[in-house]
């Protein structure tokens, strides 16, 4: 991970001061890295293939130098190639931006004059970047015969127009960028290898796309330019705005160049067809003298609404096959002189699962361990593979700086190295061994010198109860980010990309906005602090935040608006704010276009109904929903919950089992499927299927401190095995989550069986406080089950009339229920009274 330093001997004092704050190897600087101080064309070559990052201190003496000269057109001419894969440029005086060549100026530009030690800090955060991504430019490009042609065939499909742009599907390690990298190689050789990438998140309107992609394409612009673009953009139409955003990628055709646009949940609607806004964009691209751009996706279109965009090429991408993903791992072992034999090449195939991530991965800890070492126990790559579960975050050891960092990040999504070193009052050569190292576990993702959650990880790094910093310092660290960055943005040290982050860190802080805040701050900004607020159990909070969004909401893109109206709807539903509900629920009922779009609508209404305790009401709801749309998930496991509570095993099963089948690791889906078939078995029957998920819920369901597991064994042992185990297993889970209102449920049950009335009682009581508490939000969803519950302790008392009055109620039982309830009440008494005679 080295930067070369490139520089007048004019500037030798500068750039000296600017090495002492880097790490000793971490440079390339002429009077002390070249072999004995010899500086020549070859030398300077020798030095260009051990960097990562050329830094280029731009003054009017580095202008006028012909040694600089070369070492730019040398370093641009690595660039080019792969061979280092970052350049900076840092101003050193105020005339110096003006002076450049165009070639310099193309590229990242620190335009402020900058003190040595923050110099210093702005290489070493590129530094980190760089070194990931120059890994990338060394990997082969094998197999993939048959996903290659299948474009080439959309390309030279005469009945086709000229493709504007290519769209690939897949999973995160299946080489999407590659094969669009090799896409272009082959059909457009002149266009370059560093593909500028613009992500695409939830709430991106009109305005959020335009400036994402401005700031990437332009990253020498300063704040005050961007706010005479964005206030240009804002007076045109929408048509406008659109052929506005479409001519900034069409800009890159000249230069030889394509972008890619990483979809991170803004890119389609929820039907699955291009939004509104990208629909638009896409119809002013140009498609000569070759594609501008590449659409990235983790979910490939439905196929009604491809047939209609026949100016794009699909793909979907799925694994390597058997011989490619050989072919790859042999071709990497054979590069690093690693031996190997048959048996232990198809293992390592094996454990990739045919993706090429994965096998990088593999090789780069067999380099660390060696190859035997490496298959005897390959827990830590397994873990590392599947880390879209918690729990490959919670086996990494996080130290006090990290978590800061990770809680930052949690709540602003986008930092700089700078901004990120002032925020915690940390050295800079501490925070760069931290950020690099959570960058090689793939915790965070850099890109320049800016940092940011894995999105792979980002739930877990959010329920981790690690990752969080004392109120006082979080909010003190906020406020400097939003301090800091709106002076630095201002002043043009810190890249304009960084702009929504200072807004947020604005927002968050509660402060008076900024000047800046103000010129930049935009709807989405709001929806996503709902979000935060939603996530982090905040109603009221969400609540305020959504509201400030629909303020703005003509500025909302559509899926925006959806996700705003929402969160509101969904925090006002926990705390019965009803007024906020009807007025969300009305703007999504306006604009229910399609089956998924009533399907969310049912959904909401009848999370109301549930939050309220009504299960045949919301019952009713959530089947409306799921009968909109089969693929609502959560339409799916609402209805499996509310058969499970009212003892429709049947139905319950079949919901759950199709649930699951969209994530087999979830938590909750395999706890929902495991206690349908616990109440179902029958004495004598098979259980491998049982053990099978008790072994999934061992693994997913008591990370973060939860007690899936503990809970759900001890109801098996209840039912079919030893009570007194049962009472072991559900006191430890009692200990470990005593607000969990299950546990609690089951508690009293196992210890009603066992005859201890007193400990059920205390169980119960348990129960009432968390039906009485207004902190406890799905306090009237568990009402029926407490009603039972405690109905089951009365009739073990004795208490009969008391037990059938709980059933009175039909909010929350139907007249069937009511009955069936009584009867088995009548009994248990007549039972009792024969016992009695």
């Amino acid at each position: 991970m080295r930067a070369f330093l490139s520089h007048s001997s004019a500037d030798k004092d500068f750039v000296d001061r600017v090495a002492e704050n880097l790490r000793p190897g971490s440079y390339e600087l002429d009077a002390t890295t070249f072999d004995a101080g010899l500086v020549n064309s070859d030398a300077i070559r020798v030095a260009l293939g051990r960097s990562d990052l050329f830094c280029l201190f731009l003054s009017q003496a580095s202008i006028r130098s012909a040694y600089v000269e070369f070492e730019t057109m040398l370093g641009i001419e690595f660039l080019a190639r792969g061979s280092i894969s970052r350049f900076l440029a840092i101003c050193l005086d105020d005339s110096a931006f003006a002076s450049a060549s165009e070639n310099v100026k193309f590229f990242n530009i620190v335009r402020k004059s900058l003190d040595p030690e923050a110099a210093a800090r702005l290489i070493q955060g590129q530094l980190i970047s760089a070194s990931s991504k120059a890994q990338s430019f060394a990997h082969p490009f094998l197999g993939r015969e048959e996903e290659l042609k299948a474009l080439d065939n959309q390309v030279s499909d005469h009945g086709r127009p000229p493709i504007k742009g290519i769209y690939l599907s897949g999973n995160a390690g299946a080489g999407r960028r590659s094969l669009a990298a090799k896409f272009y190689e082959n059909h457009f050789p002149h266009v370059g290898r560093v593909f500028p990438q613009v992500s695409i998140s939830q709430y991106d309107g009109p305005e959020e796309l335009y400036r994402g992609i401005l700031a990437e394409l332009r990253p020498t612009i300063t704040a005050t330019e961007l706010r005479i673009r964005m206030t240009s953009f804002n007076v045109a139409n929408p048509d406008e705005q659109a052929r506005m955003t479409a001519q900034l990628l069409n800009s890159l055709l000249p230069s030889n160049e394509a972008a890619i646009l990483l979809d991170e949940g803004g890119m389609l609607t929820d039907s699955g067809m291009f939004s509104p806004e990208l629909t638009k964009l896409i119809d002013g691209l140009e498609a000569y003298p070759h594609p501008p751009v590449t659409f990235i996706s983790g979910r490939m279109i439905p196929y009604r609404h491809r047939v209609t965009r026949t100016d794009v090429a699909f793909l979907a991408i799925t694994s390597l096959g058997w011989d490619a993903t050989l072919r790859l791992t042999s071709t990497l072992l054979k590069r690093n002189r690693i031996e190997f034999d048959v048996e232990a090449l198809e293992q390592l195939a094996s454990l990739s699962e045919g993706h090429p991530y994965n096998i990088y991965r593999i090789v780069d800890e067999i380099l660390d361990k060696g190859i035997k070492i490496f298959l005897a126990d390959p827990a830590d790559f397994i873990d590392w593979k599947h880390r879209q579960s918690s729990e490959y975050f919670s086996r990494i050891k996080i130290e006090e700086v990290e978590s800061s960092v990770l809680t930052l990040l949690k709540n602003i999504p986008e930092l700089d190295f700078d901004t990120i070193c002032q925020a915690l009052s940390v050295s800079a050569s501490a925070l760069a061994e931290n950020l690099q190292r959570l960058v090689l576990l793939h915790v965070l993702e850099s890109d320049g010198d800016r940092f940011r959650i894995s999105p792979a990880l980002r739930v877990a790094v959010e329920r981790d109860p690690r990752v969080k910093m004392p109120a006082q310092l979080q909010a003190d660290a906020t406020a400097t980010v939003a301090r800091s960055l709106s002076v630095r943005l201002e002043e043009g040290t810190a890249p304009v990309s960084l702009v929504d982050s200072a807004v947020l860190a604005t927002v968050e802080g509660g402060g008076v906005l900024t000047e800046l805040a103000a010129a930049f701050l935009l709807p989405s900004h709001f929806v996503w602090l709902a979000k935060l607020r939603y996530d982090q159990r905040q109603w009221k909070e969400s609540i305020r935040f959504g509201l400030g969004a629909l303020e703005g909401e003509a500025r909302l893109s559509t899926n925006g608006l959806v996700a705003a109206c929402r969160f509101l709807c969904l925090a006002a539903a926990r705390i019965g704010a009803d007024e906020v509900f009807d007025v969300a629920i009305a703007k999504l009922h306006l604009r229910a276009s399609d089956d998924w779009a009533r399907s969310n609508v049912y959904y909401l209404e009848g999370f109301r109904q549930r939050m309220r305790g009504r299960l045949p009401a919301a019952q009713d709801l959530f089947q409306k929903a799921y009968d909109f749309h089969h693929g609502n998930v959560s339409a799916m496991r609402e209805l499996a919950a509310i058969a499970l509570a009212r003892g429709h095993l049947e139905a319950a099963e079949g919901l759950a089992r199709e649930a699951r089948s969209y994530a087999r690791t979830n938590a909750y889906l395999v706890d929902m499927l495991l206690t349908v078939l616990i109440r179902k078995r029958t004495a004598g029957t098979g259980t491998s299927e049982i053990e099978d998920l008790f072994a999934v819920l061992e693994t997913v369901g008591e990370e973060s401190g939860r007690s899936f597991y503990t809970t759900r064994r001890a109801e098996y042992e209840h039912l079919w095995g030893d009570n007194k185990k049962a009472a072991i297993l559900i006191d430890q889970a009692a200990a470990k989550t005593p607000m969990i209102f299950e546990v609690r449920r089951l508690q009293a049950e196992i210890y009603l069986k066992a005859g201890n009335r007193s400990r059920a009682d205390q169980a119960i009581q348990a129960m009432e406080k968390m039906m009485e508490s207004r902190e406890m939000y799905d306090r009237r969803w568990n009402y029926r089950l407490f009603l039972e519950t405690k109905s089951h302790y009365l009739v073990e008392v004795g208490q009969y009339s008391e037990a059938k009055d709980l059933f009175s109620d039909p909010a929350y039982f139907t007249n069937e229920e009511r009955e069936r309830a009584i009867k088995d009440i009548e009994m248990a008494q007549a039972y009792s009274a024969k016992r009695r005679r």
